[in-house]
Parts: structure tokens; C-alpha cells; sequence
């Protein structure tokens, strides 16, 4: 009898003993690679691009960087997964930098490396689509860049008079304003530092970190794609407003920004943001 009784009793603790040994299943390694053009063709420092634009003019590039974060995919009914991406020289806490110019060429001003992939970590699951901003986040928008980690550490990537990062920089020689075209995305018109704060802001009126959503992607065989034949595709890149930077820094006041503005999903002035008219970045 005792022995009937003990073994109704170890039978149990046996069972939470196998139930309490149970793994966690790993997660699913993600590595999505995003790729540069002009249009058909790949983009590439030292090459030399036609037809770009409404003066349909020749763009020699000099720089192509872009900063993103809050990378999500999307499961097949819909919801959001975080994509928790790696720490390594490309990306830190949350933020990559994508980067595809060396040295070739007009570009002089990055540096050799490159980098063409988000890696990160997701739960294993059905993902049917990707959605990310472009940007650092406000959190790490306001630090010290001389102290910063990579890939938040580059000088040529922040302003300083503004207190934050140029989420983008693209840079090139067209034949009309041959010092050079610029597209610097920010955040501006952004307050002083706070009482008592040598550095920072208050806050920022335009934040300008637009969200992509590409809802159809295949993590298998996907590739992002950012396309600077669709984006400068309503601009004149061989003339600029008067009173202005040659190009885009960002300012509502300046009416250059305006198309490159409406292809990111950004409003600009009394045109409000509109998402779904992002075409600078697609799936592939």
C-alpha cells in the first residue's frame, strides 16, 4: 500500500520535473539586405547616372547614407513583431545606419565601409510584410556625438547648430548645380535645451521620421529597396529656390523640399503627411 501511495505521488513531480525542462524555442535570425538604385541601375559611387529628375540631368553621386529604426515585420494576420537587431558596428540600441558609399569617386566625405543588411532577431512565426522609420529615434536624437557609439558616433551625420542627426544624406554633382545637390533629412526648428541642460532640445516642430510600410514582403527572398530615380523623380536637380541650400536641409521654407517631401510621406506646408504616398523605398 505504501508503495502504491508513493508512486501516485512521484509521478507527478516526475511530470513538472520533463514540463519544467522544456526549452524556449531560439529565435528566428533575420538578415534583410537592402539595396541601393538609380532608377534600373545599381547606384554606385564613381558612376555616373542620366536622365534623373524632371531636367532629366546627369547625377555623379557623393554621398548615400540613411539612418533607421523601430524595424518591425508584419504576421500574416496583420499584427506587429519588433525586430530586435543586433548590436554590432552598424547598429546600435534600436538604430541602423545603412550605407552605400566608399570612397570612389565625388565621395570623400563618408567612409570606406559599407553596409547593405539589417540583422536582427525576431520570435519564430508566418511574416508577411516589413514596416520601419527612417531616422534616429528622439531618444538618441540629442546626445553627444563626440561620445556616441557606432554607428551613432559620425560627426559628418549630425548638426551640430541643431542638436541631432541628418537622418539621410545624399549627396551629388548634377550639371546644373555642379558644387552639388544635397538632400539632408532632420528634424527642425527644434527649441533650446531645456532649463539647465547645455545640450538638447526641447522639442522639435517638424520631427520628420517617416514610417515605411511595406505590407507585402518576403523574408525568404525579399530585398528593400531605396530608389533615388522614383525619389528625385518630381524634382529639378539643376536649379534651386533662390535664398535657399543648394538641394533639401529640411526647411518648410524652402520649396525645393516639397516633392522629395511628398515621396517620403512628409508633409510640407499646408499639404498634409500622407503615408501611402512614400515611394522612395519599396519591396522587392
Amino acid at each position: 500500500m505504501t508503495s502504491v501511495l508513493r508512486s501516485r505521488v512521484l509521478l507527478p513531480l516526475a511530470l513538472l520535473g520533463v514540463v519544467g525542462c522544456e526549452k524556449e524555442e531560439p529565435p528566428r535570425t533575420v538578415d534583410i539586405p537592402v539595396v541601393a538604385l538609380v532608377g534600373a541601375e545599381p547606384f554606385a559611387c564613381g558612376s555616373t547616372y542620366t536622365n534623373v529628375g524632371t531636367s532629366k540631368t546627369t547625377y555623379e553621386p557623393m554621398d548615400f547614407r540613411v539612418y533607421v529604426h523601430d524595424v518591425r515585420l508584419l504576421t500574416t494576420d496583420g499584427q506587429e513583431v519588433p525586430v530586435t537587431l543586433e548590436d554590432n558596428a552598424w547598429q546600435h540600441d534600436g538604430v541602423a545606419l545603412l550605407d552605400f558609399a566608399n570612397k570612389d569617386g565625388l565621395c570623400t566625405q563618408g567612409t570606406e565601409g559599407m553596409n547593405m543588411a539589417l540583422k536582427g532577431t525576431v520570435p519564430l512565426g508566418e511574416y508577411a510584410g516589413l514596416r520601419f522609420r527612417l531616422g534616429v529615434p528622439e531618444t538618441l536624437n540629442h546626445g553627444d556625438v563626440s561620445t556616441a557609439p557606432a554607428p551613432l558616433n559620425d560627426t559628418g551625420l549630425f548638426w551640430s547648430w541643431r542638436f541631432g542627426y541628418l537622418f539621410t544624406r545624399i549627396e551629388g554633382r548634377t550639371t546644373g548645380l555642379p558644387k552639388g545637390h544635397v538632400m539632408h533629412l532632420g528634424s527642425t526648428d527644434c527649441a533650446p535645451p531645456p532649463e539647465g541642460q547645455t545640450t538638447g532640445t526641447a522639442g522639435c516642430t517638424n520631427n520628420n521620421r517617416p514610417e515605411v510600410r511595406l505590407d507585402t514582403f518576403n523574408l525568404e527572398t525579399g530585398k528593400v529597396v531605396m530608389d533615388l530615380g522614383t525619389f528625385f523623380a518630381g524634382s529639378n536637380l539643376d536649379t534651386n529656390a533662390t535664398g535657399t541650400a543648394e538641394g533639401c536641409m529640411s526647411s518648410q521654407a524652402d520649396s525645393d523640399c516639397a516633392p522629395l517631401f511628398e515621396r517620403l510621406g512628409l508633409g510640407f506646408g499646408a499639404q498634409a503627411a500622407n503615408p501611402a504616398a512614400q515611394s522612395f523605398i519599396r519591396a522587392e
